[in-house]
């Protein structure tokens, strides 16, 4: 069984390697995903199908994820980073974001992510 810093590391390579489908795994069937972010405001998402089907049209291709802080506490922890990328339009994007995870049985419960980036509205 994994501890909740490797859970962790191990969620953030897959974002690394673009998995999505093994990151579902991580998932809790009944997760909860709340999206602060500074070009499209509050969006939540509920439950794993929901997150799934998540439009991802307004999202940068070719991300790359560079991760900092992971700061852990029992099962919940919370990492901040930046992001990378080209937008459809073939902008550059730049993102800082915190992502805090709330863990149980190992799975993730809820996930509150806040980004700042640099698309235009």
């Amino acid at each position: 069984m994994e501890n909740t810093r490797q859970l962790v590391e191990r969620i953030n390579a897959l974002f690394v390697e673009g998995n999505m489908e093994s990151f579902m795994d991580y998932l809790a069937e009944d997760v909860i995903w709340e999206m602060f972010t500074s070009s499209s405001g509050h969006t939540v998402l509920h439950g794993k199908k929901e997150v799934s089907e998540m439009d991802g049209s307004d999202m940068p291709e070719h991300t790359g994820f560079e991760f900092g802080t992971i700061v852990v506490d029992g099962e919940t922890a919370s990492v901040q980073g930046k992001s990378t990328g080209k937008l459809k339009d073939g902008t550059d994007y730049h993102g800082h974001f915190c992502d805090v995870y709330h863990f149980r049985n190992n799975k993730i419960a809820k996930i509150e992510s806040y980004v700042i980036d640099s698309r235009k509205p």
